[in-house]
């Protein structure tokens, strides 16, 4: 059984459906962004412990959960342009904050259906599940409290990519398959080797960091993902419909 094929016996992926699931994401990026990296132009709202902003309104948050300690390992999102709303919540926060880095042709959001375009952003993982097991580390159980086990330290460097699956698996169930992120080259790479090919669209910026627009047809990106990835995707995928689905109206 592959690393990835294990994963799913440690973590579960759930939509962050009522406000206190909502509060935990934003809980996570505050840590992450603000008292980690110091991102302090992300912080909009005056909330306390929390990173929001406005585009949050409007979004599907994912998170991916650690099974024994049901801590969250994870969060992201997926923002929806809405047509209806006030600018400049009606285009992706990337038109809005980085539209003179678009330069690709044909693969611009305002070239695409409005209705079939989204963006993945505010990808967070807390410093505890960004640990890697090395030779003379600290032993797992005196990390900050929690008492990992070396067998889901292992799968840890896998949660990155699994949030990038949570979010292509909702992205189908709303079909809205034109994706785009901001982010840095180094991530594309690591996310193509893993069979999440994301085409440059734009050039590289400085934005938190250097960071450019990125594109990646969900469809395709499903029908080309490596068999490593495609159980877990598919485990992934029957989660989230079927909460999703428990949340609709009837």
């Amino acid at each position: 059984m592959n690393l990835f094929s294990r994963f799913s016996q440690h973590f579960r992926f759930r939509l962050a459906l009522s406000e206190e699931e909502r509060t935990l994401a934003f809980k996570v990026r505050y840590d992450v962004f603000l008292r980690e990296l110091n991102y302090r132009a992300l912080l909009e709202e005056p909330i306390e412990h929390q990173e929001i902003d406005a585009y949050d309104k409007k979004s599907f948050l994912c998170l991916v959960e650690h099974r024994r300690t049901r801590l969250i390992a994870g969060c992201m999102r997926v923002v929806i342009p809405h047509e209806e709303a006030v600018y400049p919540l009606n285009v992706l926060p990337l038109e809005y904050h980085c539209g003179n880095s678009l330069t690709h042709p044909s693969l611009h959001p305002k070239k695409l259906p409005r209705k079939q375009i989204c963006e993945v952003s505010r990808l967070a993982v807390p410093s505890h599940f960004r640990r890697r097991l090395e030779k003379d580390d600290t032993p797992p159980e005196e990390w900050e409290g929690i008492d990992f086990t070396e067998e889901e330290i292992k799968i840890f460097p896998i949660i990155g990519v699994s949030l990038f699956l949570t979010a292509t698996a909702l992205i189908g169930i709303l079909d809205r398959p034109h994706v785009f992120a901001m982010m840095e080259p180094r991530f594309a790479r690591l996310l193509a080797l893993s069979g999440l090919r994301f085409q440059q669209v734009g050039t590289l910026m400085d934005y938190q960091g250097p960071r450019a627009a990125y594109y990646i047809d969900q469809r395709q990106a499903r029908r080309d993902m490596s068999s490593q990835l495609r159980d877990l995707y598919h485990h992934i995928e029957s989660e989230l419909a079927a909460q999703y689905r428990r949340n609709q109206p009837s």
